[in-house]
């Protein structure tokens, strides 16, 4: 760990010691909102986190949030970004009520249920996704950055493209975090990684109208034989309305 790490760490933890959850907090989300974290630093900055949002009871966070929740598809949208910024282990009722709602696409509950794993929430949750009532516990769910399936398909990502093609990387790696959204409450622990990776390039090659790239790119790295896994990407929005 860097002194940098070292130094804010020893910040955040001093805040702490003094019950200074707020202002920890605000220190903690900064960096947080930055574009890298080192992984190391990410998971004891998210853990601080937590123990912030555990001891800070914070209100409503707007005054019409319980009509947003049954409201249109973008006030339920709107709703779900209001609620990632509250200590959710205090909103329950609320966060079930989106995650079983018929409006709100897969992806934007995946962006709710991250958060209630970022904040390690051991209640257990129902929501419906695919036609099916699923129960699940957030802080049992594999994040992504330790779920060795996702790991191994972003090495081939950049092992394929990191020195020739940085921005089809950026768009691979964009589709696989969509991916991952799109499937939460599951993990890819039990899936393999080189059909994800090879339907993702499929899915770029096309958004990029180079179909036949695609197939030449199958031959020289060997995928021909490799049959594709189904993507929730490609299906998503055909439950809604």
């Amino acid at each position: 760990m860097n002194s940098y790490y070292q130094s804010l760490l020893q910040e955040i933890h001093k805040e702490l010691d003094q019950k200074d959850y707020d202002k920890a907090l605000r220190m903690i989300q900064t960096e947080l909102d930055l574009p890298y974290v080192p992984r190391e630093e990410l998971e004891v900055l998210q853990n601080y986190k937590s123990e912030c949002l555990a001891h800070i009871k914070r209100p409503v966070v707007h005054p019409d949030l319980e009509s947003l929740i049954h409201g249109s598809l973008q006030e339920q949208e709107k709703a779900v970004a209001l609620l990632q910024s509250c200590n959710l282990r205090m909103m329950h009722e609320e966060v079930e009520t989106l995650l079983c709602s018929s409006k709100l696409l897969d992806e934007t509950k995946g962006e709710l249920i991250e958060s209630l794993m970022e904040q390690k929430i051991e209640d257990p949750y129902k929501m419906k996704k695919s036609g099916l009532e699923i129960t699940f516990i957030p802080s049992i769910i594999v994040p992504s950055s330790q779920d060795a399936t996702i790991q191994e398909v972003r090495d081939y990502f950049d092992q394929w493209f990191a020195c020739e093609n940085p921005t089809f990387l950026r768009f691979c790696n964009r589709l696989l975090d969509q991916e991952v959204l799109e499937n939460r409450p599951l993990d890819f622990e039990d899936c393999q990684a080189l059909p994800i990776a090879k339907a993702l390039v499929r899915l770029v090659c096309e958004a990029f109208g180079q179909d036949e790239d695609f197939q030449t790119f199958c031959k020289e790295k060997n995928l021909e034989e490799i049959v594709e896994v189904p993507l929730r990407i490609e299906r998503r929005g055909e439950n809604y309305e």
